[in-house]
């Protein structure tokens, strides 16, 4: 294991907790979907519904949605988020960032997958899926600014 990718996560996990500090300040503002489109490099899935967002700005950018998808659409904006895929049980560093988000995680439900990813080297992003009813799956996503 080289010391990079280490070194990727020690700062990907620092920047959260400094997100996470700032976060807990302000509660955001909702955001539009175009906007939330270019701000993360990923177009939300077509079937997505029941949107909640939260965009708070000031030295660094957060933004939080939620919001449910058809199962395979879901996978796909997933995967697209974090190409290196989910890990059932894993991502819940992302409740920490949820302070003033209606709806938001305190903790990962039963069947939850997550993962976190370097976007575009200029953002940092985490990612939960979660069973949400016969054929959807909930979905949160924190995207950052590093």
């Amino acid at each position: 294991m080289s010391a990079r990718p280490a070194a990727a996560r020690s700062a990907l996990r620092l920047a959260l907790l400094l997100v996470a500090l700032l976060a807990a300040c302000t509660p955001g503002r909702p955001v539009p979907v175009a906007e939330i489109e270019a701000f993360i490099g990923v177009p939300l899935p077509p079937g997505h519904r029941g949107l909640r967002s939260a965009d708070e700005a000031g030295i660094d950018r957060l933004m939080r949605l939620t919001f449910d998808a058809p199962e395979a659409e879901a996978a796909a904006f997933a995967a697209r988020l974090v190409p290196g895929g989910l890990t059932p049980g894993g991502g819940a560093g992302i409740t920490l960032l949820g302070s003033g988000f209606d709806g938001w995680l305190t903790a990962l439900p039963e069947g939850a997958a997550g993962g976190e990813a370097l976007v575009a080297g200029r953002h940092a992003g985490k990612v939960v899926v979660a069973p949400a009813g016969p054929g959807l799956r909930r979905v949160w996503v924190a995207v950052f600014t590093l």
